[in-house]
């Protein structure tokens, strides 16, 4: 339960962030007279913790598929293996470690108050240092290429284990209830759910996080494609782009559950409709 809190929490600050994102393009909001610019702070306010939310719940995510396939390999010791006190560690350790990966970002770019002379008072702004490239440069290859990476390479090791280890699973199943065509019946198609339902939510999130892996690479290549640089412009459209793809995959999971895993659906209902199945 610890894992899916952890998971939620991260997807709903992504969307938070997202929104708070939206309304700093909001040219109604940031053309009002503030003693900030929105779209100046938007890098460090928003685009920045939206990134870290979404590689936590990449990273939770990750966590989750393995979770489930040491129950498939191993159903009779991961009780042992994955307790809720690892749990617990391991979802804060997350959260820990993928924050701390943020730190050489923030060193190069701070918000600070400057003296506006346009508005003719002291304005909220993010400042740059001499060491912005490189700084921002490890965070890229670190927080969202590296770890990224890792985790894609992690889900899909551990969805093909999975597929493998139920389809085997329900072979044998199948063969052992052969002679019992009332026993055969319906052995394996609750296998063949988990499959699927695994299957799509890694597939999902594979797709959706390939272009922000890519764009933080191409940042790593070129320099100039920043939020200040020669082709902001672009810079904004493609990652507007991106934005809605991690946004897609941090709001339809919950959709994912419901329609396909029964326990789910029956919590989900008995929680907040405060109806039992019957």
């Amino acid at each position: 339960m610890f894992i899916f809190s952890g998971l939620a929490v991260s997807d709903l600050c992504s969307l938070l962030t997202m929104i708070w994102i939206s309304i700093c393009q909001n040219p109604l909001f940031y053309r009002s007279e503030l003693n900030f610019d929105p779209q100046d702070i938007l890098y460090l306010t928003g685009a920045v913790p939206h990134v870290l939310f979404v590689k936590i719940a990449t990273f939770i995510t990750a966590f989750i598929t393995f979770e489930r396939c040491l129950c498939i390999a191993v159903p009779l010791k991961v009780k042992t293996i994955i307790t809720p006190r690892r749990t617990k560690i391991i979802i804060i350790s997350i959260y820990i470690g993928m924050s701390v990966l943020v730190i050489p970002f923030c060193l190069g770019n701070r918000l600070e108050w400057v003296f506006d002379f346009n508005k003719n008072a002291t304005v909220l702004k993010t400042t740059f240092t001499a060491e912005r490239e490189m700084l921002e440069a490890i965070t890229f290859l670190t927080l969202g290429v590296f770890a990224t990476t890792f985790s894609f390479v992690f889900v899909i090791c551990c969805t093909i284990v999975l597929i493998v280890k139920l389809n085997s699973k329900t072979k044998w199943r199948q063969a052992t209830a052969a002679k019992s065509d009332r026993a055969a019946e319906g052995v394996g198609v609750k296998d063949q759910k988990v499959v699927k339902m695994v299957t799509f939510i890694a597939v999902i999130f594979i797709v959706c996080s390939v272009p922000p892996t890519l764009l933080f690479f191409y940042m790593v290549i070129d320099p100039s494609f920043r939020i200040d640089g020669v082709y902001r412009n672009l810079y904004l459209v493609i990652w507007s782009s991106s934005y809605l793809t991690e946004t897609v995959n941090s709001s339809v999971n919950i959709f994912v559950y419901l329609k396909m895993s029964s326990k789910y659906r029956a919590v989900f209902m008995k929680t907040f409709l405060n109806k039992e199945k019957k």
